[in-house]
């Protein structure tokens, strides 16, 4: 008998950051031990201030589990199984659960998110990786959008001094359950300086194969100093949620497409890194609206909602279908830049701006966008923008202290049913990774 030897040449890695900070936010909801960050930095109809725990301030809590094994031929087995905690309460991050308890507007802190309650939210893949014909990878991925974001963030993706940052919607090309793909293939190949990436997500829904799909081409150029990221996705009956009564959640389908600019460039110099970027979004009705956001047996009401069992173990009560009767753009842009003033100190400041168009909702498109008095809805043209300001000490390689603030205000559309539409968070933090 003749066997196959194989090398027994593996690693498997134990990794993750734990990043927890005390903040203030000028209007804020009670924090929720739930969700992501336990807070929001954003505006809010909140009109109180509050000063609690908050998870992640300039790098998401997390920890991780990844493995290779070298099959020999420059090919190996790689795998990565990651999960998302909230440092201050030591539980999973869940922003259904959140949801479910408080809805939008409180009583606690809620907001949508990819990461809601999953053992390992922030990606859990397997794969092949060749020295020559790249890697190919299996499961629940984060997209290029998020990655590209990670690298050309002024604040590199923080939660409480960055809006791109803490909203996965911009990972996820309009909607943040969209930032982290489940069902998916992720493939990317390097052509010297060059790397291309390819995802596509299966919607497995029963006699239509591109129903709930999505895919995503992504380019990058890196060399030296210089990191330049484009990218293009779309998702077809994609969803996201939102509170509706006390334990239950509501959604909202919509077809989303994005495109992606983004660049950094560093001085070395100066030791100055210059990041920036600009994504468009666009939204409209989901283009298979019978099977949008499909869970268990559907049942199609009255009013054109697709009503669905559950998500994420909470009861759905609908899913609309018909929200958008003309198209809704979002257009981000953002620059910013990081000088080392020594090895250990460094000083980042960031400007954000997110605008949208006039757009109407619903099927009969009679919204308006300004009456005699000169007001305006939420569907109006708007914009927000955010600055942001962080010193950041490093103790050793692992271990860094942080102070931050970070100011948002909101004009026109964007502005709209809000006592006062802007906000600003102020933390002083501690991370160390391992």
């Amino acid at each position: 008998m003749v066997g196959t030897a194989f090398a027994d040449d593996s690693s498997v890695t134990l990794y993750g950051t734990l990043d927890a900070s005390v903040a203030n936010i000028q209007h804020s909801y009670t924090f929720d031990p739930n969700m992501v960050s336990e807070a929001n930095p954003l505006i809010v109809h909140a009109t109180q201030s509050a000063t609690g725990m908050f998870s992640g301030g300039l790098t998401p809590s997390k920890w991780g589990i990844k493995g290779q094994e070298d099959m020999g031929g420059g090919v190996k087995g790689i795998f990565l199984l990651e999960s998302a905690i909230n440092i201050g309460t030591g539980t999973l991050s869940n922003a259904a659960a959140a949801l479910s308890h408080s809805g939008a507007e409180g009583p606690n802190v809620a907001a949508d998110s990819a990461i809601n309650g999953q053992l390992f939210s922030r990606g859990a893949y397997v794969g092949i990786s060749s020295s020559d014909y790249g890697q190919l990878t299996l499961g629940r991925h984060p997209t290029f959008f998020l990655d590209d974001i990670g690298q050309t963030d002024p604040m590199l993706g923080s939660y409480a001094f960055s809006p791109i940052g803490y909203s996965g919607a911009y990972g996820g090309g309009g909607f943040t359950d969209d930032s982290r793909v489940d069902n998916s293939l992720k493939y990317k190949v390097g052509f010297g300086d060059f790397t291309l990436g390819l995802l596509y997500k299966f919607g497995g829904v029963s006699g239509s194969s591109s129903a709930q799909g999505a895919y995503q081409v992504n380019g990058s150029y890196v060399s030296g100093p210089l990191g330049v990221y484009l990218g293009y996705q779309q998702f077809k009956d994609a969803f996201s949620i939102s509170g509706s009564t006390v334990g239950t959640l509501s959604a909202t389908a919509a077809d989303t497409k994005a495109f992606l600019l983004a660049a950094k460039y560093t001085f070395d110099a100066t030791k100055t890194t210059i990041r920036g970027g600009y994504e468009r979004e666009e939204f409209n009705n989901p283009s298979n609206p019978g099977t949008a956001a499909q869970v268990g047996p559907p049942a199609v009401a009255a009013t054109g909602d697709q009503a669905v069992n559950s998500l994420f173990g909470y009861t759905v009560t609908s899913v609309g279908v018909a929200s958008y009767a003309s198209q809704k753009n979002i257009n981000v842009l953002w620059i910013g830049g990081t000088q080392e003033i020594t090895s250990a100190f460094s000083v980042s400041a960031a400007w954000y701006r997110a605008s949208q168009n006039s757009w109407t909702a619903g099927a009969t498109g009679s919204e308006y966008c300004g009456d005699a008095s000169g007001k305006h809805n939420t569907l109006c043209s708007g914009a927000t923008n955010y600055y942001s300001l962080v010193l950041d000490y490093r103790f050793s390689k692992r271990t860094d202290a942080y102070v931050g603030i970070m100011k948002d205000t909101a004009s026109g559309g964007m502005a709209t049913g809000y006592t006062d539409p802007s906000n600003r968070i102020t933390a002083i933090g501690l991370r160390h990774s391992f």
